[in-house]
């Protein structure tokens, strides 16, 4: 078994393709028992990350089977037509250091970004609950939370955050000379939409309104809250936007071109921007067309601004180096770890078969693994076991350790 992973991302293929491929709580538990009705003992266990940037699946399994667990998943999304070459597939320390890029933020779009590290551990979180993401390949996402936190610590990747949220308000003040006069409709009401309203409310803009499925309050702080509007009034709220920012976790487009069109018709054709922070695309791609409408995906958000970047690419080498150096480390920790536990496993198999007469002298021994060495070469001979346990390279105190703990609860 070895830690291996697949997936697409921005630098691989656009927001038509990523939309396609999303990992959610309820697919991926599907998927789950899709994949143990192919593959049964060979998948130890797995997690999926969907986030605007990247759909990535990462597993313990056997050896070399990533591209078959691949091509069942793109069965199961009804996806086979992205092309092949569109997805990526790593192992072992490769796969860990992919893992701990993503989740420090130096492999993202914006690089550096904060959010990311949020999302990393909510989807492991919600793989935990499910029972899909089990304790071998959660000792590789530990690993990874760790190296990140060295990496937060150690250099200045951080020090002047960018977030998406962050960036599109840049676009809005790239666009509008005065953005604290426009309306501003937000489309969702989730964490992102959450950190939009922020940063909006920290430059001073108030003319906020927003649109979610559900009325549920959106608390920004003990003095400022929004209450959307039901989805109902949607067409209603972009007679009234000068800039809509879409946040939303929806299937299908919300925002169509026909209900960009009559509202422009409503506004005289008073020009409307539109940022489409959403993976699947919450409005309709189609309306770049008009020419009054200003739309921004998610991919475009690359070209919006390069603040700060060279400070930001020479901190991401420097965690780089850092993720490189400690996932070889971490690596090493848990081949030690599965190594010692599959020899206590071995061990106990090995002790249970013998008599107690056998155990006595065990417990008199000076070196107990140099004893338990021989007398398992003479049991295998003698074919009165099941199993040899490989100690071979296990420290003798640890076989000490081992043998007292299954003394003390035979």
């Amino acid at each position: 078994m070895e830690l291996q992973l697949f997936g697409i991302n921005h630098k691989t293929s656009n927001v038509s393709e990523r939309e396609r491929f999303i990992i959610n709580e309820s697919n991926q538990i599907l998927l789950d028992s899709y994949l143990k009705e192919k593959f049964g003992d060979k998948v130890n266990s797995f997690f999926g990350i969907s986030t605007c940037n990247r759909t990535e699946i990462y597993l313990v399994a056997e050896k070399n089977i990533s591209n078959d667990i691949f091509r069942e998943t793109m069965i199961f999304f009804k996806i086979q037509e992205i092309p092949f070459q569109h997805f990526y597939f790593l192992h072992n320390q490769d796969a860990l250091i992919h893992m701990c890029k993503v989740a420090s933020g130096i492999d993202s779009q914006v690089l550096g970004e904060q959010e990311i590290l949020g999302q990393f551990k909510k989807a492991i979180r919600i793989a935990k609950d499910q029972n899909v993401a089990r304790s071998k390949l959660l000792s590789y996402t530990k690993k990874v939370i760790e190296i990140v936190k060295e990496v937060r610590t150690k250099t200045n990747i951080g020090l002047n955050p960018l977030s998406v949220s962050g960036l599109s308000l840049n676009l809005v003040k790239n666009i509008f000379e005065d953005p604290k006069s426009q309306n501003i409709l937000v489309l969702g009401a989730g964490s992102l939409a959450h950190a939009i309203i922020d940063e909006l409310r920290k430059k001073g803009i108030s003319n906020i309104r927003a649109v979610n499925r559900s009325i549920k309050k959106i608390k920004i702080s003990n003095d400022y809250e929004i209450i959307p509007s039901s989805l109902e009034s949607l067409h209603q709220e972009l007679e009234l936007a000068d800039i809509v920012i879409a946040s939303a976790a929806a299937d299908v487009p919300l925002i169509g071109k026909g209900a960009i069109e009559n509202a422009l018709r409503v506004r005289k054709n008073k020009p409307m921007l539109l940022i489409d922070l959403s993976v699947p695309r919450n409005i309709e791609e189609e309306i770049k067309n008009i020419e009054q409408a200003y739309l921004f995906s998610i991919d475009d958000i690359e070209k919006i601004t390069q603040d700060n970047y060279g400070q930001r690419a020479i901190e991401a080498e420097k965690a780089l180096n850092i993720i490189v150096i400690e996932s070889q480390k971490a690596l090493q920790s848990i081949q030690e770890k599965t190594i010692k536990d599959n020899a206590q496993s071995q061990l106990e198999i090995f002790l249970n078969q013998l008599s107690n007469n056998e155990i006595e002298r065990f417990k008199e021994a000076e070196d107990l693994k140099q004893m338990i060495m021989n007398l398992a070469i003479i049991k295998m001979e003698d074919k009165t076991i099941d199993e040899v346990p490989n100690i071979e390279n296990i420290d003798s105190h640890i076989i000490d350790s081992m043998f007292k703990r299954y003394i003390k609860n035979a």
